[in-house]
């Protein structure tokens, strides 16, 4: 599918990457891959920055919501504190008691920040996509063939991404008074 991708197209993911990398847990999630659109440019980075989701803001939101892995699953501090979890007073906790990074690896993450890595492709095996971000890469397709494109461009990265309205990039956007629909038709 990644050769379907236009050299704009991989340039966001790219970015997408490189944001991630120097999170804790270096996965990708759909917050990545909206931000590495903004970082971009091109027609779809100045459709979102238009409506105030341009790389500054979004590198913003995503400092306020953190999303970290628990037994292969995604979950986003702020659901968690929805329910009444304070992520970050657990971590303390478990830190005062077991010592430094006690939670790494068991909720993803680590203290230290590496600096991102040149390729989205390692030596090793591809950079790890969080479950929502692969989906939207699997729509991201299925919407560029319904469109009767025959690569992938940022426009249908966007609509893919925005294709789940659960996702954490969806929940970015509304936090900053927007919906979905309003970028689908920024677009």
């Amino acid at each position: 599918m990644l050769e379907r991708f236009t050299e704009e197209s991989r340039r966001a993911v790219r970015a997408a990457v490189d944001a991630a990398v120097l999170e804790p847990g270096e996965r990708v999630h759909t917050a990545h891959l909206l931000l590495g659109l903004a970082i971009e440019g091109g027609a779809v980075g100045r459709a979102l920055a238009g409506l105030g989701l341009d790389e500054a803001a979004l590198r913003g939101e995503l400092a306020g919501a953190r999303v970290i892995s628990f037994g292969g699953r995604d979950l986003d501090t702020d659901a968690l504190a929805s329910i009444g979890v304070d992520y970050d007073a657990v971590r303390r906790a478990a830190e005062q008691r077991f010592g430094e990074g006690a939670l790494n690896g068991a909720l993803g993450g680590t203290l230290t920040r590496r600096p991102p890595r040149r390729s989205w492709f390692r030596r090793r095996g591809p950079v790890r996509l969080a479950g929502e971000a692969r989906r939207a890469l699997e729509r991201t397709l299925r919407v560029a063939q319904a469109h009767g494109a025959k690569s992938i461009e940022p426009r249908h990265l966007l609509l893919g991404v925005l294709s789940n309205p659960s996702c954490i990039a969806v929940r970015l956007i509304e936090r900053r008074g927007l919906t979905a629909d309003q970028v689908r038709a920024a677009l």
